[in-house]
């Protein structure tokens, strides 16, 4: 990670880093992710993320799927090679420390034309959160709970769907509730637009949400949440017997890094 890419993180609370899939590896998941669709399930009315926003609302929930990682092989070969990409690495090692671990598992988030968006949310504001937090300490970040989201389809401009305020990972007010529902301050909320095979790395203190999805091609992210690896936020499962040593070190269960926790080098 360069010092612009880290300007950057720190002065906005995410980085888009292009190119992250190659072309046969977007193509390997979203043939997967075709074979197993049906497993997946849209987000029930009755649990809408709009927040009662007509500018968020939508014809439909979110679709949800996950358990990618022990799909059988072939099928659950390019997600298990996302967990510890490395191309994300030397990001993850940088913006949450070495011995970082997965948090919450693999999944996929889609969006199909109508889709809802969700309110703006974040752990940013009056009251510290243990678990989702930004903090600049030494010469070096440190945060908590962050996403991982690879994109299989492209996203372009007016497209909706992942949207945050730059900054307001260091923010220490309160978000404003008209703007959470994009009702106000729109110039304030950046859109971020990305081809296939991109990530964007972003802290969880970031406000974050997402627009309604217009574009007749569906959204499809690979969303995965890592931390320190020290810190759990939810309970952590055993580690898996499918996993190489790559992996392993991923999914280790929180411990301090100098307790000769496995750490994945650039």
């Amino acid at each position: 990670m360069n010092d612009d890419e880290k300007y950057l993180f720190d002065l906005n609370g995410y980085i888009l880093i292009k190119e992250v899939l190659g072309p046969d590896e977007i193509a390997a998941a979203n043939e997967a992710i075709d074979r197993h669709l049906d497993r997946g399930k849209y987000r029930d009315r009755d649990l809408t993320l709009a927040g009662g926003s007509p500018a968020l609302e939508g014809r439909m929930g979110r679709g949800d799927l996950s358990g990618m990682l022990d799909w059988d092989e072939p099928w659950c070969l390019p997600f298990r090679r996302m967990l510890a990409h490395p191309k994300l690495v030397p990001y993850l090692n940088e913006t949450m420390g070495k011995g970082f671990r997965m948090d919450h598992s693999m999944f996929l988030l889609w969006m199909d034309k109508g889709s809802e968006g969700f309110t703006l949310h974040g752990s940013s504001g009056p009251h510290f959160d243990p678990n989702q937090y930004y903090i600049f300490r030494d010469g070096r970040m440190h945060n908590g709970l962050s996403v991982v989201s690879i994109q299989l389809t492209d996203v372009n401009p007016g497209d909706g769907g992942f949207v945050l305020i730059p900054g307001s990972h260091k923010g220490n007010f309160a978000c404003p509730g008209d703007m959470r529902r994009n009702l106000k301050y729109q110039e304030h909320i950046r859109q971020i637009t990305c081809k296939a095979g991109d990530a964007v790395i972003f802290s969880e203190a970031v406000t974050h949400g997402t627009l309604p999805w217009t574009s007749d091609e569906p959204r499809r992210s690979i969303m995965t949440r890592y931390t320190a690896g020290n810190l759990a936020y939810v309970p952590a499962p055993p580690v898996p017997e499918w996993a190489n040593e790559r992996e392993q070190a991923v999914l280790q269960p929180p411990y301090h890094s100098r307790l000769d926790r496995p750490v994945l080098e650039e």
